[in-house]
C-alpha cells in the first residue's frame, strides 16, 4: 500500500519528441485508437456477450498515474463519485468502475484478499485488482490470483539520498552495506516484508533502519539529508525537489535494479475465475495494452482528469495530484522506463523475472504461501497481444 504524500513541470522537448515517435512508428501499433474499441474481434463476439457488466477494477491506491492506462479506457469524461470512477469502454456498452484502494477498500481489507471476499466499503466482487507479484507469491496458497497484464513494467519503488551529502549515491546492496557502517539509518515501511525484509535477507543489518514510512518527509529532512528514504519516484522526486520541508534536489536508485525487481500494480484475477474469465481476457486485455500506448501518446486528458478527481476530494482529502505533479511522475515513468515494452509488446510478463520474485520472497512463506509455487502460478501471457507495443 502506498502513501499520503505527492508530483515537475509540462511535457518537454523530449517528451514531444516521444510522442511524435509513437505517431511516426509504422511498425508499431501506437496509434491512438483502442482495438476492438467496439467489443468486436474480427468473427468474433464483442465485450458484453463475454464480460461482465460492469467490469470492476480494484486499484491498490488512490488515484495517480501509475494506474492511468486502466482510466484511459473510460476517458477523461467518465462519472466521479466516492472512491470510484465509471464509465463505458469505448462503444462495447460494457461499464468499467474503477475503485480507488486505501481508503476505498474497507476497513481491514487488503487489495488481493478483495478478489475473493469483495470490497467492504462499496460491497462489490472485483473482476480485476492490482496485485504486485510479490504478494501473489506471498498469498499463493491463501488467495491465489493470476496476473493477466501490467501497464507497468517497473516499479517506481525507491531509495533516495540527498546528493550534496552523498554525492557517489549507492548502486547496489554492497552499498547499503556499507552505508550502515555510518550509523546513519535507511527509513522505510517494514523490514518485516517485501524488499525490505529482502535488503535484510541480502545482508543489510536490521540496525541500519528505521521502520513506519508512511509517506511522511520528517526523518529525511530533520536529519539533514543523512538518512536514506523510501520512496516512489513517480511522487517523491517532484515532491521533495520542490517543497516538503526539502526543496532541493534528491538522487535515488529503484529497488528493482538493486535486485528485488517486482511487477507492481499487476491486473489480476482469482485463480479460480481465470478460465470462466478467459473469453472476456482475450478482448479485454489488448483494450487494456492499447490503452497503456493511447496514455503515453498523448497523457494530458488522463492527466487532468486526475487531478480534478482528486481535487474535488472523490479520493482521499489528504490526496491531491496537480497537474504539475501528474506532468512530473509521467516524465519520470518514460525516462526511466517504468513503461516500457518486455519482450518486445507493452503489458506482458519475462517469467524469468517473476520466478526471481518469487525466490526472493520465499524465506518469507508461511501457510499463507504454496511452498511450490512457481511463475506460471501467478503469472500469463496468455492474453497478451504481441503486436501491441511502444516503438
Amino acid at each position: 500500500m502506498k502513501r499520503p504524500s505527492r508530483y515537475l513541470a509540462a511535457a518537454t522537448l523530449g517528451l514531444a519528441l516521444f510522442a511524435a515517435a509513437c505517431g511516426d512508428d509504422s511498425d508499431t501499433e501506437a496509434e491512438p485508437s483502442t482495438p476492438a474499441a467496439d467489443g468486436g474481434s474480427g468473427g468474433g463476439g464483442g465485450l458484453a456477450d463475454v464480460c461482465p457488466n460492469p467490469i470492476v477494477i480494484q486499484k491498490d491506491w488512490l488515484a495517480e498515474i501509475e494506474h492511468a492506462p486502466v482510466y484511459q479506457l473510460i476517458g477523461p469524461d467518465g462519472k466521479m463519485s466516492e472512491n470510484t470512477y465509471e464509465g463505458e469502454i469505448g462503444d462495447t456498452g460494457v461499464t468499467l468502475r474503477i475503485i480507488d484502494g486505501g481508503p476505498g477498500l474497507g476497513e481491514g481489507q487488503t487489495v488481493i484478499s478483495s478478489l475473493f471476499t469483495g470490497n467492504l466499503k462499496t460491497n462489490e466482487m472485483p473482476t480485476l485488482a492490482f496485485v504486485m507479484t510479490n504478494d501473489a507469491a506471498v498469498f499463493s496458497e491463501q488467495f491465489p490470483v493470476v496476473g493477466v497484464v501490467s501497464p507497468l513494467r517497473k516499479s517506481p519503488q525507491m531509495i533516495f539520498w540527498d546528493p550534496a551529502t552523498y554525492p557517489d549515491g549507492f548502486e547496489t546492496v554492497d552499498d547499503l552495506i556499507e552505508f550502515a557502517k555510518t550509523g546513519n539509518k535507511i527509513y522505510v515501511g517494514s523490514i518485516a516484508e517485501t524488499f525490505g525484509k529482502w535488503l535484510v535477507d541480502e545482508g543489510v543489518p536490521e540496525s541500519a533502519f528505521i521502520e513506519g514510512y508512511a509517506g511522511d518527509a520528517e526523518n529525511f529532512v530533520t536529519n539533514g539529508g543523512k538518512w536514506l528514504n523510501q520512496g516512489y519516484s513517480s511522487n517523491e522526486k517532484w515532491d521533495f525537489e520542490n517543497g516538503r520541508g526539502w526543496e532541493k534536489p534528491i538522487d535515488y536508485v529503484y529497488v528493482s535494479d538493486l535486485g528485488f525487481d517486482y511487477y507492481p500494480s499487476v491486473l489480476s484475477v482469482a485463480k479460480d475465475k481465470l478460465e470462466e474469465l478467459s473469453p472476456c481476457l482475450e478482448l479485454l486485455v489488448p483494450m487494456i495494452q492499447q490503452a497503456t500506448v493511447d496514455y503515453v501518446t498523448d497523457p494530458t486528458p488522463i492527466n487532468e482528469m486526475l487531478e480534478k478527481y482528486n481535487e474535488e476530494g472523490h479520493g482521499a482529502a489528504y490526496w491531491k495530484t496537480p497537474l504539475e505533479l501528474n506532468e512530473a511522475g509521467f516524465e519520470v515513468m518514460i525516462e526511466d522506463e517504468l513503461i516500457g515494452n518486455e519482450n518486445g509488446s507493452i503489458g506482458g510478463f519475462d517469467m524469468a523475472r517473476v520466478q526471481k520474485t518469487i525466490d526472493n520472497v520465499k524465506s518469507g512463506f508461511d501457510d499463507r504461501a504454496n511452498p511450490d509455487v512457481k511463475a506460471e502460478d501467478i503469472a500469463t501471457n496468455q492474453f497478451i497481444d504481441e503486436s501491441i507495443a511502444l516503438p
